[in-house]
C-alpha cells in the first residue's frame, strides 16, 4: 500500500483506505492514531493544495492511488517505505 507523508510536517500520513463504497483518500494522524478522510475541508485546514479534478472516493484501488500520487506530486510529498 501506498503512503506518502510531507517531509516538512511529519505528523500526517496520507494514504488509500478500502470503504463501503470504494477507495477513499485518509490522513492519519500520528500522534493521535486517528484516520480522518481528506475532504476539501480537511485539506484546507492543513493547507494541502487539490487539483480542481480532485475526488475523495474512487471505484478501484488503483485509480484512488493515482489520484494519492497527483496530490503528492502537487504538495511535494515524499513516499513512506512500507512493507504491505
Amino acid at each position: 500500500m501506498k503512503r506518502y507523508i510531507d517531509p516538512e510536517n511529519e505528523r500526517y500520513r496520507f494514504y488509500v483506505r478500502e470503504t463501503l463504497n470504494g477507495y477513499s483518500l485518509q490522513v492519519l494522524v500520528v500522534d493521535q492514531d486517528e484516520n480522518i478522510p481528506l475532504t476539501p475541508q480537511v485539506a484546507a485546514r492543513l493547507q494541502i493544495s487539490l487539483p480542481k479534478s480532485y475526488r475523495l472516493q474512487s471505484c478501484t484501488r488503483e485509480a484512488a492511488e493515482q489520484q494519492l500520487d497527483e496530490l503528492a506530486t502537487l504538495n511535494g510529498w515524499a513516499p513512506v517505505d512500507t512493507q504491505d
